[in-house]
């Protein structure tokens, strides 16, 4: 066999469809690095069942698919095919060529076909175990594989081995041996396991049985004795109800004389009473009346002493007014003559001002005279010497003054004007700001109201929202809470379910049938269920009920004896257990006598067991059949004192669940709760209703965390927009005053602005008089000069005469005008502080006057209001009087009315006491008519429950009992009998009538189990012997290969090395099939040493050394090598090429290698390049041709 063929298509970088012909000998796979050589191998190990995507060089499933290139889509399947020429049915198939075929989606999904017919993996496996050929096996070698082999641990170079020396197949069979072993032995646990139970129910179920038959003898004499007693019983009875039937219609015709007198009364007394109703209206009108004309008077006199406080009031503050008056009548006085002094004062200061002003001006006049003087007397002293050109130089000099003077005379007129301009521009500017001033402020207080509103809902809404956020914590809180507690509910619900639907519990029958009843397997109508699913009862009595029922709660109640039988029937075809039917047309109801019923009102007696249950009506029968005939009492102590008051003949229960059985026996002790089925159904039935309310409330929270959410949603949008509205506002107020400020800014400086132009206009004006003033004074120098021209040689020296004495006369004058100027602006200042205070005066003198015309219009209205109030208080003390006048008159017909009205009163007590009298007579009288009538019932009932009993316990009726009726010796005598009868029932103790059927059952399954078990002893002793000899097979076929391979490989490695030594050392030959594999190398010219410490060719070509000795022991239909020789030098791949060549003639030998040695001895080369990018191709060339 060799392999003949691999096709490949999506595999890697093989996205085309290839096909590589392999040949026999030894074929040759070259390419440069990263052609996709190495990717043969990998396909040829993923076919064979290679699971390891890491092993195959990738990360997941997908890597294995062609991943597309530039050129190219990603394909969407890889599939690769083997195949093997199988013509020396090497394989165990009938096919002499077989096909192996994987495929691999990207979707994950992945099939194996074997000859296109699809298969498993494991198929694939268990066809290539120990032929050397598979994913573990040692026909292919990996890149790398070589060193790993030498360094792998020995346990794992064992493997190897073992599928040289093909115990593989033996491996699986003993791995699958242990397996069944492992599940014998679980098996002969499990039946050990249910046999030790069977055995410890085995004895005591045989001694129920025992009991079950001795039970049913003693029934059969308690049943002859009780219906004797019951009969005689009956006989008494019916004497006594004779009896009570006569008494009881005397007793009704005294009743019926006392009733008509009662009716008699009862009319007149309905007569008067109606006559006292109408009193009573009157009364009540009256003293309505009166009550009101009190009221109104209290009312009259409260508001009489308001007016009183008010007139008082009044006063005090007409005279506080009048006070106030004069005393701003004087400060206005004060004001006017202070005003009058101050106005005065002003006056004169200005007259003092306007003097130093004249003053001052004459002084500067002269001074500016004495300066032009000494000037001109100077220039006069200069130019005397001149001639007449210089006089007329020094007139046209004067002249171009004149035109200087008048040109800026005109340039301070002309600023004059601007300067009024200015001022005009800036009173309609100051105006025009002013109102946008008080438009500004105006909105600003708009604003501002209205940011203090929006602060104010913001802060509320804050609120809202903590409140909000708070409730949504604590309802999310409730809500974990509440869910919580219905998956514990659910939890609970669930594990109640599961036991009632496995009816955990109940009896084997019990179960087998109500479960093949719910899945339908059975069709017997009229079945409701266990006497537990039709019965509900107080918590508090559970344990008493259970307790009473025992077993019985396990019946099952069904309409017809049919429909027992037919179940019957069913359960015995089957072989499903017994069960205890109760149908409701035969149970006869079981009660107590009309002479027990006193039992009933004894000390801690709660009632009858089965009027303390809740059922439907239609199952009263079953019921009074089970519980009529039991008492529940409080405690024990309570119990044992009825039992001893009814001589021990009823079945009493406590509520913790004691019970004194008729007879006196008494059975205690504790429950296992497991077994208390109505607390069950109980339980379950509150956690259904818990779930549903629990359910709601979660539903409610979830609707009210939706509602809540949307709420704090809105109120955070609400918050959000008045924020945002906040921000408006705040930034245009922010504006608004900066607007503001502003202004008033811009306000102070035209306000100073117009000051200063103000002032610079006065001086300007003065600036003006001084030079029409010295364009006056030049003008007459003009002719002066011609004058002194003449003249100017006989006036030099008294010219500087004069000169000296007016710089004497200046300097005079500059100490006076600097002294007048000062004392000037002080006076100024003076007339400012003047002007102020009259200013004060004038407004404080204003306001005060305006303060007197609002007093004088208080005082006014205070007048008004005395006058008004004085007229009010002589109105109410005239209402006061008639009021007095009509509460007199109310009140002596009160009392008359009062009198009337007790009169009628009387009357009807007289009448009410006759009335009193004939009710307790009548009532006496129906007292003893109702013991006589509930004697009468009570002796029917008697009778009844006798009847009862007898059909309930007997199926009988009094008839059919009269039958049985026999002399067993007297009622005492047969009532000790069954007494005893009775004890030695109790005795007996809880009696299984199921067990004599139950035993015959457990005991054939017993057996049965019991032969299972020996069947399985006897297929562990064969499975152990086959172990054994699978192990001992192994161990033979190991070591012979092993030393076979060990004798080998030393032969080739000296023949591969050229000498040297090699060795296989066992680690524990005691246990070859666990043991590790040793290999010890020594190269020749070395010390025998470490594989680890071989250099890197040395090391490979041990491996090579080892590979083909266990080819050499056991040759493979072909082997794939890829590029083990790699770390060769030239020298060992001659060696290596020449034993691979001897190798190739028994085995088919594939090998990737980039070596011109190995390709030399290739039989076929094939070329692998990628000529397109990402993408493989073949190039095949067969040497031989």
């Amino acid at each position: 066999m060799y392999l003949k063929r691999v096709e490949l298509q999506g595999f890697k970088s093989f996205a085309d469809r290839i096909e590589i012909e392999f040949q026999p000998g030894i074929n040759a796979i070259v390419g440069p690095n990263g052609s996709g050589k190495s990717n043969i191998t990998d396909a040829i190990r993923w076919v064979l069942g290679e699971q390891s995507i890491k092993t195959l060089r990738g990360s997941k499933l997908e890597d294995v698919i062609f991943a597309g290139s530039h050129g190219r889509k990603p394909m969407g399947m890889a599939e690769v095919s083997i195949i093997l020429d199988n013509s020396d049915h090497l394989l165990p198939l009938e096919y002499s060529e077989i096909c192996i075929t994987r495929r691999v989606f990207r979707s994950g999904e992945s099939e194996f076909y074997l000859n296109k017919v699809p298969c498993r993996l494991r198929d694939i496996q268990e066809l290539f175990m120990d032929t050397g050929i598979g994913k573990d096996g040692y026909s292919i070698i990996s890149q790398g594989q070589v060193d790993e082999f030498l360094i792998s641990r020995p346990e794992e170079r064992r493997m190897i081995f073992e599928e040289t020396a093909g115990i593989m197949k033996h491996r699986a069979r003993k791995r699958e041996a242990e397996k069944k072993l492992e599940e014998t032995m679980a098996n002969l646990t499990r039946v050990d396991d249910i046999l030790t139970e069977i055995e410890s129910q085995l004895e005591p179920l045989f001694s129920q049985r025992e009991k079950a038959l001795e039970y049913q003898r003693l029934s059969k004499r308690q049943k002859l004795l009780e219906v004797n007693l019951l009969l005689l019983d009956l006989e008494r009875l019916q004497e006594k109800l004779a009896q009570v039937v006569l008494d009881l219609s005397e007793r009704s015709l005294a009743l019926e004389q006392i009733r008509n007198k009662k009716a008699d009364l009862g009319a007149r007394l309905l007569h008067i009473k109606r006559e006292l109703d109408k009193k009573q209206e009157e009364y009540e009108r009256l003293r309505g009346e009166f009550f009101n004309k009190t009221t109104e008077k209290k009312e009259i006199e409260k508001e009489k002493e308001w007016q009183n406080e008010r007139l008082k009031r009044l006063k005090e503050d007409l005279n506080i007014t009048e006070q106030k008056l004069s005393a701003l009548n004087e400060k206005l006085e004060s004001a006017g003559n202070n005003l009058n002094c101050k106005i005065k004062e002003l006056e004169d200061k200005i007259r003092e001002i306007n003097g130093v002003e004249l003053k001052l001006y004459e002084k500067e006049k002269a001074l500016t005279f004495v300066d032009s003087s000494i000037k001109e007397k100077q220039a006069t002293i200069d130019n005397l010497k001149g001639d007449v050109i210089d006089l007329l130089n020094s007139a046209s000099e004067i002249k171009n003054m004149i035109t200087s003077l008048r040109t800026m005379k005109d340039n301070l007129q002309k600023r004059i004007a601007q300067i009024d301009k200015e001022l005009s521009q800036i009173d309609e500017a100051n105006s025009l700001t002013s109102r946008e001033l008080e438009g500004i402020n105006g909105k600003l207080t708009g604003l501002k109201g209205n940011l203090s509103d929006l602060n104010k809902k913001l802060e509320h809404l804050h609120k809202v929202l903590e409140g909000q956020n708070g409730e949504y914590r604590n309802t999310g809180k409730l809500l974990q809470e509440k869910i919580i507690l219905l998956n514990e509910l659910k939890s609970r619900y669930r594990a109640l379910e599961e036991i009632n639907q496995n009816y955990e519990g109940y009896q084997l029958g019990v179960k087998n049938l109500l479960s093949h009843l719910r899945s339908g397997k059975i069709n017997v109508s009229g079945i409701y269920g266990t006497v537990a699913d039709i019965i509900d009862t107080d918590r508090k009595l559970e344990t008493a009920i259970e307790a009473a029922l025992g077993g019985a709660l396990q019946n099952v109640v069904c309409d017809t004896e049919q429909n027992a039988k037919e179940a019957i029937e069913y359960l015995k075809r089957n072989n499903l257990g017994r069960v205890t039917f109760l149908p409701l047309s035969s149970v006869k109801p079981r009660l107590l006598s009309p002479g027990e019923e006193w039992i009933l009102s004894l000390p801690g007696c709660i009632g009858l067991a089965y009027k303390l249950i809740e059922y439907d009506k239609k199952f009263t029968p079953v019921l009074t059949y089970l519980l009529g005939r039991v008492i529940v009492a409080e405690d024990m102590d309570s119990a044992l004192t009825i039992a001893r008051k009814t001589d021990f003949s009823i079945k009493v229960v406590t509520l913790e669940g004691e019970i004194i059985n008729p007879g006196g026996p008494i059975t205690g002790g504790s429950f296992k709760k497991s077994s208390l089925f109505l607390s069950r159904k109980r339980e379950f039935r509150e956690i259904k209703e818990k779930m549903g309310i629990v359910e709601e409330e979660i539903s409610a929270l979830k609707s009210r965390i939706s509602s809540l959410e949307e709420a704090m949603e809105k109120t955070q949008r609400s918050i959000e927009t008045l924020s945002q509205n906040i921000y408006r506002s705040n930034l245009e107020i922010a504006g608004l005053e900066k607007e503001q400020m502003e202004k008033k800014g811009l306000m102070e400086e035209r306000l100073e602005r117009q000051r200063l132009l103000k002032l610079e206009k006065k001086q300007i004006e003065s600036e003006i008089e001084d030079i029409d003033r010295q364009i006056l004074k030049v003008q007459e120098d003009i002719s002066s000069i011609e004058e002194q021209n003449a003249k100017h040689q006989s006036r030099v020296e008294t010219l500087q005469r004069e000169i000296a004495e007016s710089k004497k006369s200046k300097d005079e004058l500059e100490t006076e005008i600097n002294d007048l100027r000062a004392v000037l602006n002080s006076l100024r200042q003076q007339e400012l502080g003047l002007k102020y205070q009259i200013q004060n005066l004038e407004q404080n003198k204003e306001e005060w006057q305006k303060e007197k015309r609002e007093l004088e219009q208080n005082m006014d209205a205070i007048r008004e209001a005395l006058e008004s109030t004085v007229e009010k208080m002589r109105e109410l003390q005239l209402r006061l009087e008639d009021n007095a006048r009509d509460e007199a008159n109310l009140h002596n017909a009160l009392i008359e009315m009062k009198k009337q009205k007790e009169e009628v009163e009387g009357k009807i007590q007289a009448i009410q006491k006759d009335l009193e009298r004939l009710q307790r007579e009548e009532k006496k009288a129906e007292n003893a008519l109702g013991e006589y009538r509930v004697s009468e019932a009570s002796l029917k009932i008697e009778i009844e429950h006798i009847e009862a009993r007898l059909m309930e316990k007997y199926s009988m009726s009094v008839k059919d009992a009269l039958g049985l009726k026999q002399d067993l010796g007297g009622y005492e005598r047969m009532k000790q009998e069954l007494y005893s009868v009775k004890d030695m029932i109790m005795t007996l103790g809880p009696v299984n009538l199921n067990a004599i059927d139950d035993y015959e059952n457990l005991k054939s399954r017993y057996d049965f189990l019991k032969s299972q078990r020996d069947d399985l002893l006897q297929a562990k002793i064969k499975l152990d012997d086959l172990i054994k000899d699978l192990t001992k097979t192994m161990e033979e076929m190991f070591l012979d290969t092993f030393k076979r391979v060990k004798v080998e490989f030393q032969r080739v490695f000296v023949e591969l090395f050229g000498g040297g030594k090699a060795e296989l050392i066992l680690d524990d030959e005691e246990n070859p099939l666990d043991s590790g594999i040793e290999i010890i190398a020594q190269p020749p010219g070395k010390k025998l040493q470490n594989l680890t410490l071989l250099s890197g060719g040395e090391r490979a070509l041990t491996a090579i050394a080892l590979l083909f000795s266990i080819l050499n022991i056991k040759a493979t239909p072909f082997c794939i090598l890829d590029e083990i020789e790699a770390a060769l030098d030239d020298a060992n791949i001659d060696r290596f090429t020449r034993y691979l060549k001897k190798v190739s003639e028994h085995t088919q030998v594939i090998i990737i290698t980039h070596r011109k040695g190995t390709m030399e001895v290739a039989d076929a080369l094939y070329g692998i390049a990628m000529e397109e990018t990402a993408v493989s191709k073949l190039i095949t060339v067969k040497l031989e041709d």
